[in-house]
């Protein structure tokens, strides 16, 4: 899907496992492929990965799965976020570190393909 080619991180090769993940969640959603990953963009702004939305990431285990096979790239969106906020990004539910990874990065590719395709 071509608005996925809209992320600022796409130099990262977990953005290709990202994408799975939003292809498969947006399919429940109605309209045009467009349409659908609007909302679920929007869905996800709104609630986050700590609703529960993103199957791939409700359970710590799979988060720690997913960080140690993606580590260096999560690590490195990270460092990049921060350096463009100027400051260090809390953890402020105390999450174990390996699901706040991949919590935050998640978000943050989704945000930014938000930014860069509908607003």
């Amino acid at each position: 899907m071509k608005a996925l080619r809209k992320s600022s991180y796409r130099e990262y090769a977990v953005s290709a496992e990202f994408d799975k993940i939003i292809l498969a969640n947006m399919d429940g959603y109605d309209g045009t492929k467009k349409e659908q990953l609007k909302s679920f963009l929007e869905d996800l702004q709104r609630g986050g990965c700590i609703s529960g939305m993103i199957g791939k990431f409700i359970y710590h285990s799979d988060c720690k799965e997913f960080y140690v096979n993606h580590l260096d790239d999560l690590e490195d969106i990270r460092k990049e976020l921060e350096d463009t906020l100027g400051e260090p990004i809390a953890n402020r539910y105390e999450s174990p570190h390996y699901t706040f990874m991949c919590w935050l990065c998640f978000e943050e590719y989704c945000f930014d393909i938000y930014r860069n395709r509908f607003e």
